[in-house]
């Protein structure tokens, strides 16, 4: 069960309010601690002074002798402070003077001194006075409770204040939110998120996100060019069916003329067949699957294989390869030779009759590069850029392009990256070069794997094997040679 979403709102205004109660919690005990002990000192220093002052008195009356004036100006005194009570106390302890004032009963402070020996005939030896502290601890208590209630009030008020500014700072976030919600498929192109003022720290969050509507954007119109491509080429070869066999239905047909519509038939039901596996194949490369590895090999040897593969081809058309250069890489001998088919056979049907088609192998920094170049009309930016794109044939070539689908080169991006390269395309000074690099080692698959992948390439698998070699020798290839270009 997915767990209910929080309120950053709520959570960071309640997170505000927790630290603003810590910090106005401090600051009030600290204002009540200093207060508390202010009073404290003071009334300390107010009793001491008291003490002095019944000190003097008492020995004034000793030196004179004249304890009544004493006792009244004790009593006179004390009158006015009826928070202070004074005792004096005999030789005996029995009680000497007591002044009016009962503090006993409230919290209060207390000191004793003692008279000068012998004072007024051993009448006084003693003498304590007492402080009422109730004013200081009602002033305490109101303190206490003012602290308090502020201390809650600020939290709230901070609560408040801080869920209001959360919620305002988070607007340009609703809006955003409410921009994503209008987003649809059909308003990709051009539809990106925008704030009327930028936010430095959500900028790059819009940015990326942007980008991946664009990225989005090109995928979609890819898919729908893609599915568009893709009904074309599938009505084409099923219009070319369905009429040829309506004609062969209309009127009885001899053996002969039965066993030639079969034969076209078949035809097109080989290229749907080619069709159909190419688009398979690249769905696995796009799914992420990666060529097998292999134990360092001749990039040079794949080269010569493929040349060998179009000899036929090269000589209808009036050419000559050569192979230059070598690199030993891990790579997938079936893929690679499906490239360098698919780039050679390419090659063949844009060149200069009389021309030689080079195909180069160079080691690089550590990532091997295999290209193959023809002389040849140049071709626009434009077509370099949709060079590996899905059914992209650009110009009719000059040698027919009567069977072809325009899925050799996207096969060869395909393979590209399988390996971990990329595939490349220059033209310029009247030559074309196209090829593609090959990167890290690709990891081992398992057998069922490795025997889908080759299935879906046309390779010998083991199943059937010996037939597919005898159809290749048949038709004067090589067994072990993938497919010419699409």
């Amino acid at each position: 069960m997915q767990a209910k979403p929080h309120s950053l709102r709520w959570r960071l205004s309640w997170l505000f309010a927790a630290l603003t109660m810590l910090g106005f919690g401090a600051l009030s005990g600290a204002i009540y601690a200093a207060s508390a002990s202010h009073l404290a000192r003071k009334a300390e220093a107010e009793l001491g002074r008291k003490v002095a002052l019944v000190s003097g008195l008492v020995q004034e009356a000793a030196s004179t002798g004249d304890e009544a004036a004493m006792r009244h100006k004790l009593a006179e005194f004390f009158a006015a402070h009826d928070d202070m009570r004074v005792t004096l106390f005999g030789a005996d302890g029995a009680v000497a003077f007591q002044s009016s004032g009962d503090p006993r009963r409230a919290p209060h402070l207390a000191a004793r001194f003692d008279a000068p020996a012998g004072a007024l005939g051993g009448r006084v030896a003693s003498g304590s006075i007492q402080m009422d502290r109730t004013q200081d601890e009602e002033l305490l208590s109101g303190l206490a409770w003012l602290l308090v209630a502020a201390t809650f009030v600020g939290s709230l008020s901070v609560c408040a204040s801080a869920f209001w500014l959360t919620r305002r700072t988070m607007l340009p976030l609703f809006d955003l939110a409410r921009q994503t919600r209008e987003l649809g498929a059909e308003r990709l192109s051009g539809a990106r998120l925008s704030m009327e003022r930028s936010v430095e720290e959500l900028m790059p969050w819009v940015d990326e996100f942007n980008a991946l509507l664009s990225r989005l954007d090109g995928a979609y119109r890819q898919l729908e060019a893609f599915n568009a491509d893709v009904a074309h080429e599938l009505r084409t070869p099923l219009t070319t069916l369905m009429g040829q066999t309506e004609v062969a239905l209309r009127r009885p047909r001899s053996p002969e003329a039965l066993r030639s519509v079969l034969e076209s038939n078949l035809e097109e039901l080989q290229r749907l067949s080619g069709i159909v596996n190419d688009m398979l194949f690249l769905a696995r490369a796009d799914g992420g699957e990666i060529a097998r590895a292999s134990p360092p090999a001749s990039l040079r040897e794949q080269a010569i294989t493929a040349v060998e593969f179009h000899e036929a081809a090269l000589a209808e058309a009036g050419l000559e390869a050569r192979v230059d250069g070598d690199a030993l890489a891990s790579f997938d001998a079936g893929l690679v030779r499906r490239a360098l088919s698919n780039l050679l056979g390419n090659a063949i049907r844009h060149s200069d009759e009389g021309s030689t088609i080079a195909l180069r192998v160079d080691a690089g920094a550590g990532c091997p590069r295999v290209s193959v170049s023809n002389p040849g009309a140049p071709i626009p930016p434009d077509a370099l850029r949709r060079m590996f794109d899905r059914f992209y044939r650009g110009e009719e070539p000059r040698s027919g392009g009567c069977g072809r689908h325009g899925l050799g080169l996207a096969i060869v991006a395909a393979i590209a990256g399988m390996h971990g390269g990329r595939a490349f395309a220059t033209s310029a000074g009247g030559v074309t070069t196209v090829g593609f690099t090959i990167g890290a080692a690709a990891r081992k698959h398992d057998a069922d794997s490795r025997r889908t992948a080759r299935r879906d390439l046309g390779e010998p698998t083991g199943e059937g094997e010996a037939r597919r070699a005898a159809l290749a020798e048949f038709e004067g290839g090589q067994p072990g040679v993938a497919g010419v270009a699409n």
